[in-house]
């Protein structure tokens, strides 16, 4: 999870530590409901990984918005289900 935190960070453009208590949140929170999706993630595949990063920093980003999920992650969302379902 280190990894996905230093990822989420850079994305967002903080270099402080003050927020990592929150963003580990967000990024617990995004595993949990991408599991809901049917998508277990690999953390030690790169894909995976990129994946929970920029979820996690699109659901940071629009937390007071009420907007539909991006279309590109929509799909990364939708071929990672796919990805779990061949399995």
């Amino acid at each position: 999870m280190q990894t996905v935190l230093e990822m989420l960070k850079v994305d967002l453009g903080i270099s402080h530590q003050s927020r990592d208590g929150y963003l580990n949140n967000v990024i617990q929170g995004c595993v949990e409901e991408l599991k809901d999706k049917g998508i277990m993630l690999d953390l030690e595949q790169t894909d995976d990984v990129m994946l929970l990063s920029d979820y996690a920093a699109w659901r940071y980003r629009k937390r007071t918005e009420d907007v539909p999920l991006a279309k590109n992650l929509d799909l990364r969302i939708k071929n990672a289900r796919t990805k779990e379902r061949a399995k």
